[in-house]
């Protein structure tokens, strides 16, 4: 029995023998190079993409089956365009896990890739055809479940260019460096990262470098970090120049959907839309959040800012020592904190709550109060706000409840302002809302409305009433108005502002002031959508009389344009209002529409388009006295001399009605159908107003049609039936008024030769002769009487 067991022996050990020395020889005679074209046929063949190696392909069996292979490129499905490209890789498999079927990796190596991933508005990418396995024989044996165990990986140089339409994802991601220690089921491993992004959109570039320890449980699809020591530099979203330090503990559960951190620390610099921060930093001892049980635990909240913003600095603290809630069950402590603001107008708050109550669904803090203040020689202000705040974690929102403001302001040359609000407000991630009501002084308000911040722009829509609104009261005046600025200096007009929000508004106020603008009963309803501002409604009575406009500003063109109608105003006061200029009295009607472009208050002025009418009554011209000027007529005609003139704000030539229409281009406007009428004269006239350069060229043509009655009626005999030209040119700031007695010279030798002609005939009474019936002559007594008189 002992000789069979010892042959059986000895013949085992022969095999293994021959075993080991069969796979020696297999393996130092096998050659993987020799199956590359199998591969490239392969893919060729179920993935319609062309597969190259170019460089060698190595290959180890045991104890581990080990793979290198570089210079690999594979293309698009059916394209020849280059969908990745790997300079080197290597994978590294344990032999004999195998045979028990669990897979346990050796490494995992890689340099120099790159690959492209693509997918079209539908949701169709370039990779669905790799994910998609090819049919493979049923079978009934029932296979074990793969145990995932990586002893390392290590990848340098990994570069994945995304342009995903349906996200609207679109950039480049750079692996620079990936060192990780075992990696394995609820197995903790080192890891040491390089990550670069640049990422058209979302807006992101940056580097996020550092270390962690990371555990991944598989089983509930959970991970964790820990001892983290990461930092991020660049751009994202909402930030700029940043760096952001970021150390502690933070882990996911999977199977909970909840999230556990311990001694989380964030160090931020660099700016935050108008922050700039500089070592802004929160801590928490304890955070947990696990929405699906209804359990929030927050242990020892700091948060320290310290930021600028506009050169002026800005600092807040928080501190909020315990809040836990578990289902209807909630306890905590109260928080408190302060906010300050330096510069030339500083401002300095203190707030606290009370102790919190509620639920998970509502957490209240009964009690909220800030007290705020500011002292400087522009301003002081003082005021007190109450409220109960209502934090709602699901979806993540903050009421503002009982809202109760009540505010002091005084600055020097305004009146001392006392504000009194109250009402609700919501905010969240997104969306917020308001709704208050309450005295500014003695006038009343009320405004409703909603806010959308998330997004690029945000969107607003509000409704607004007040009793009175007067900007006067309210805005501290930094310059006269009207006030032309010195020299030939222009005033850039920025329309940038307009980009900034989206909003439809809605606007009442019973009164309405804003330097020297004032109206009342007024209305304007406004809608403002990628930088294009349209008020669709904007009346109200202002200069005595009803204005009704439209208007249209565009910040990407920077073009504005505005159409309406004042109807029943003095138009004295409007022009004063809107031109700074007294040229004109009377009451009734003008009309306008009007468009320009340009970035400065000159360019607009230039580029002015569009017409304009007036329809006045019961007024005056200012600058001259045409009936004082026209009863030089006899002088001025012998001399045959024009009379030129300053204008004068003491003079002005009245009229009963006035009408006349412009036509502007290229900040030009011009008129030919002046319509002018009074007791004693009518004008009419045609010339240019050159708005872009301020000055004016106009010729109205006077005739006198009465001389009975009126301003020096008897004076202007010798006028009566004449067209007398009266040019009117010059700057705004000094116009010259210019009666052309030259040109109506000739014609009035000629009229007075046809009246005393007349005369003689007997076809006109001789001056001072009676009249009546019974002296009337015949028409022979006349051309006798008038032939003997021509030839005495």
């Amino acid at each position: 029995m002992g000789v069979w067991i010892r042959r059986v022996l000895i013949g085992l050990v022969g095999l293994v023998v021959l075993v080991v020395i069969a796979g020696a020889v297999f393996v130092a005679s096998f050659d993987a190079n020799k199956y590359k074209g199998v591969a490239i046929d392969w893919m060729k063949t179920h993935k319609q993409r062309t597969l190259v190696i170019d460089g060698p392909i190595e290959l180890s069996i045991f104890p581990r089956l080990a793979m290198k292979v570089s210079k690999v490129t594979l293309s698009e499905a059916a394209k020849a365009d280059n969908f990745a490209a790997i300079d080197s890789a290597g994978l590294a498999v344990d032999v004999l896990p195998l045979l028990h079927g669990e897979v346990v990796v050796g490494r995992i190596e890689a340099k120099g890739v790159r690959v492209t991933y693509l997918r079209d508005a539908k949701g169709k990418s370039n990779i669905d055809d790799l994910l998609t396995p090819d049919e493979a024989p049923k079978t009934e044996t029932a296979s074990k479940p793969v145990r995932f165990d990586v002893s390392g990986i290590e990848l340098a140089d990994v570069k994945a260019t995304v342009r995903d339409d349906k996200s609207g994802t679109n950039g480049q991601v750079l692996l620079a460096k990936f060192k990780s220690g075992r990696l394995a089921n609820r197995v903790e491993a080192p890891v040491d990262l390089d990550l670069q992004f640049d990422f058209k959109q979302p807006a992101l570039k940056g580097n996020l470098t550092g270390e962690t320890r990371l555990t991944l449980d598989m089983d509930t699809q959970s991970a964790s970090l820990k001892k983290m020591n990461l930092g991020f530099k660049g751009d994202a979203p909402g930030l700029s120049g940043v760096d952001v330090a970021l150390k502690g503990d933070v882990a996911w559960d999977g199977t909970k959907k909840s999230v556990n951190a311990q001694d989380l620390s964030v160090k931020l610099s660099g700016h935050t839309g108008a922050l700039k921060h500089d070592g802004t930093t929160l801590s928490i001892e304890r955070f947990a959040f696990e929405p699906d049980a209804q359990k929030l635990d927050l242990r020892k909240l700091v948060a320290a800012v310290k930021a600028s913003q506009a050169g002026q600095p800005i600092t807040l603290d928080l501190e909020w020592p315990e809040l836990a809630v578990a289902g209807k069950s909630l306890s905590g402590s109260a928080f408190s904190g302060k906010l300050s603001r330096g510069g030339d107008m500083p401002l300095s708050a203190k707030f606290k709550s009370t102790a919190p109550s509620g639920s998970f669904d509502a957490v209240n803090l009964p009690g909220f109060e800030a007290q705020v203040e500011s002292a400087s020689p522009q301003r002081k202000l003082a005021g007190t706000l109450r409220s109960d705040l209502v934090i709602k974690p699901q979806p993540g929102s903050l009421a503002l409840d009982k809202l109760d403001l009540q505010a002091k302001v005084e600055e020097p040359g305004l009146q001392p302002l006392a504000l009194n609000i109250r009402g609700n407000a919501l905010a969240s991630a997104q969306k917020s809302s308001w709704n208050i009501a309450g005295q500014l002084n003695d006038n009343k308000f009320a405004t409703e409305g909603s806010a959308v911040l998330a997004g690029n722009t945000p969107q607003i829509n509000a409704k607004a009433n007040f009793d009175s609104l007067d900007l006067n009261k309210l805005l501290t005046k930094e310059k006269t108005p009207n006030k032309p600025a010195a020299g030939n200096a222009d005033v850039p007009v920025d329309l940038s502002g307009l980009r900034a929000v989206n909003a439809q508004v809605s606007v009442v106020a019973g009164r309405f002031a804003f330097e020297q603008y004032k109206v009342n009963d007024a209305r304007i309803q406004a809608t403002l959508d990628g930088g294009m501002l349209r008020i669709t409604e904007l009346q109200g009575k202002a200069w005595g009389g009803q204005l009704n406009a439209t208007a249209f500003a565009d910040a990407r063109a920077s073009r504005i344009a505005i159409k309406g109608a004042a109807t029943g105003v003095d138009v004295n006061a409007l022009v004063k209002d809107v031109a700074a200029k007294d040229w004109i009295e009377g009451n009734g009607r003008v009309s306008f529409d009007l468009d320009s472009a340009g970035r400065s208050v000159n360019e607009l002025r230039s580029r002015l388009q569009g017409s304009a009418a007036l329809q006045l009554r019961d007024g005056a011209v200012k600058g001259i006295n045409l009936a004082k000027s026209l009863r030089q007529a006899k002088a001025a005609l012998s001399m045959k001399q024009d009379a030129s003139q300053k204008a004068s704000q003491t003079e002005k030539t009245d009229f009963s009605e006035l009408s006349a229409s412009f036509q502007i281009n290229d900040g030009v406007a011009r008129s030919k159908d002046l319509d002018m009428k009074s007791p004693f004269l009518r004008l009419g006239g045609e010339g240019a107003i050159d708005v872009g350069k301020g000055r004016i060229d106009y010729v109205a043509r006077a005739t006198v049609a009465s001389t009975a009655k009126g301003q020096d009626g008897a004076e202007l005999a010798a006028l009566k039936g004449l067209t007398i030209p009266v040019r009117l040119t010059g700057p705004f700031e000094a116009l010259d008024w210019k009666i052309e007695w030259s040109a109506i010279a000739t014609q009035a030798a000629t009229k007075q030769l046809e009246d005393k002609l007349s005369e003689k005939l007997g076809l006109k009474p001789a001056a001072g002769a009676a009249s009546g019936a019974a002296s009337k002559p015949t028409a022979a007594d006349a051309l006798k009487k008038g032939l003997k008189g021509l030839f005495k």
